[in-house]
């Protein structure tokens, strides 16, 4: 591979913080380098630029079955082996589980390119996922012993897997990367599909409905605040169906809006009061944290390993977690609460609500902690690793 060709593995790009982050790395490197993007689906949520060569494995959509996904393991890597060995290539950072697997796989059936594995999510969370779960488990202590480098996305998870794994290869942190003028630009877009009203108090969750992302515990929260603060949920999934049920149950119909999938999630967001994290776990370093600081949106967040604390607690120990029983806790940043504890939620709504000083204190530093993630500053951590011969070859 030369200096100026770099390539990416990844399932797709579909709508998703991992996609999100090669796009926006992708996007950023195209301007220095010959850029090629391998994808083991056809799948595609984000656009890259024209440029980026693409190269799909399959003809998958990405909603195939567990069983025929990990059936197909085996298939990627020989694919992408032959393709290695066609086209002299040196080097491929993957994003992603099972673009992992199969870039380590390749390697494992004879393929001698250098492999970069980079890690989103946090592989204890498989503990907790059944048989899928322990396959997964098995794939990352079997295969992780081929990478060269395992690059994680927050210093949290690098503690973790390494308590779980004890890995003995070389690791490093790179956060995730944030284009914060492009997020400006859409922020200020006209939002002419709802009415956002000055007497409204309007909480804000983006993110897919699925389970461990636990909107509910917003809605059920939202149950026992004053009538005026409503609820904006973008996003669409599995769970959205329980969702409206259980909204109508509560009879919150007219106070949680359900807005679906957008392309521009920042012009609802910048109109917003307060955004709310509510996820149970697996959020290795959530997106629309750094997303709603650069819109100068204060943050509520759930204290799941392992991003929140360590975006919004920068100088605390990122190894503390909250306890069910605990109250909110006030950050440099933002308000984490336990997770699952919604009557914590609640208070630290009408908490940060009550208090003026802390809230604007929120907006006014947001955009300066955003900048610590700017993509201008990841980007040069990313280049350094795939075209540093020294770290190629330690």
């Amino acid at each position: 591979m030369s200096d100026k060709k770099i390539i990416f593995l990844i399932n797709s790009l579909a709508s998703g913080g991992a996609e999100k982050v090669v796009a926006t790395l992708i996007n950023k490197l195209v301007n220095e380098f010959d850029i090629e993007l391998i994808l083991l689906e056809k799948n595609e949520f984000y656009k890259v630029d024209k440029r980026v060569k693409k190269v799909y494995l399959s003809k998958l959509r990405g909603n195939e079955s567990s069983i025929k996904k990990f059936l197909y393991l085996p298939v990627f890597a020989y694919k992408l082996k032959k393709y290695i060995k066609e086209n002299n290539i040196s080097l491929i950072q993957s994003h992603m589980f099972r673009a992992n697997y199969v870039n380590l796989l390749s390697k494992f059936i004879g393929s001698n390119h250098t492999t970069q594995v980079v890690v989103h999510g946090a592989p204890i969370f498989y503990r907790d996922e059944g048989l899928s779960g322990k396959i997964n488990l098995f794939l990352i202590k079997k295969l992780f012993k081929f990478a060269d480098l395992i690059i994680y996305v927050s210093e949290r998870m690098k503690i973790e897997s390494n308590n779980l794994f004890k890995f003995k290869k070389k690791q490093i942190v790179i956060h995730n990367p944030y284009n914060l003028k492009e997020i400006n630009r859409l922020a200020e877009e006209e939002v002419n599909d709802f009415n956002f009203m000055k007497d409204k108090v309007y909480l804000i969750n983006i993110g897919r409905m699925e389970s461990f992302k636990k909107q509910e515990w917003i809605i059920k929260a939202l149950k026992y605040l004053p009538s005026n603060i409503e609820l904006l949920l973008i996003g669409d999934g599995v769970n959205r169906k329980n969702l409206e049920k259980l909204a109508k149950d509560l009879n919150l119909s007219d106070r949680v809006h359900f807005l679906g999938r957008k392309k521009n999630p920042y012009k609802y967001l910048k109109r917003s009061d307060i955004f709310i994290l509510s996820s149970e776990n697996g959020e290795g370093f959530p997106n629309v944290i750094v997303e709603a600081l650069a819109c100068g949106v204060p943050v509520i967040a759930s204290d799941c390993i392992s991003g929140p604390r360590e975006i919004l607690f920068p100088y605390s120990d990122i190894t503390k977690q909250l306890k069910i029983t605990d109250n909110f806790e006030v950050g440099d940043y933002g308000i984490l609460y336990p997770i699952g504890n919604i009557k914590a939620l609640k208070e630290a709504i009408e908490y940060l609500l009550k208090n003026k000083d802390l809230y604007e204190n929120f907006k006014n530093k947001a955009f300066e902690r955003a900048k610590d993630f700017s993509v201008d500053k990841i980007v040069e951590k990313y280049k350094k690793v795939l075209l540093d011969k020294a770290i190629h070859n330690f």
